[in-house]
């Protein structure tokens, strides 16, 4: 007598097809979490970049305020230029614009960061801007 090829006894184990599906979400949710990473670090040094705008121009707007509402020299200037150039990289620029009775002055710093969603080639102009009472 011939044997049934089917038995009472259930497969056990994993098909190659359910492994090859576990290993595809496996794999798609690994991609996610690495865009996420790459995001993340990108706003990171997008957000070292705000910090330190913020700071020189509140550097400048101190200096104009101990200055008692005189524009600071040009060697001041420069060597502050210098150092943001440094440290904002080569798009960074400052300008500093005093009213005429000189109790107030704007401080305006501008800067490149990368951004995504920005048209030219992933670079954005950003600018931040400080009225100084002096």
């Amino acid at each position: 007598m011939i044997k049934p090829l089917l038995s009472g006894k259930p497969q056990g184990g994993f098909t190659m097809i359910e492994v090859l599906v576990a290993v595809l979400v496996l794999a798609i949710g690994l991609l996610g979490v690495a865009g996420v990473q790459l995001v993340s670090m990108q706003q990171t040094v997008n957000s070292t970049l705000r910090s330190e705008a913020t700071m020189y121009a509140q550097t400048v707007a101190e200096r104009l305020r101990s200055n008692g509402g005189a524009t600071l020299s040009t060697t001041d200037m420069a060597a502050l230029k210098k150092q943001m150039l440094a440290d904002l990289g080569s798009g960074a620029d400052l300008k500093v614009t005093m009213n005429g009775t000189a109790t107030s002055a704007e401080v305006e710093v501008t800067w490149v960061e990368r951004d995504p969603f920005a048209a030219a080639a992933g670079l954005a102009t950003q600018t931040l801007t400080v009225d100084a009472r002096l």
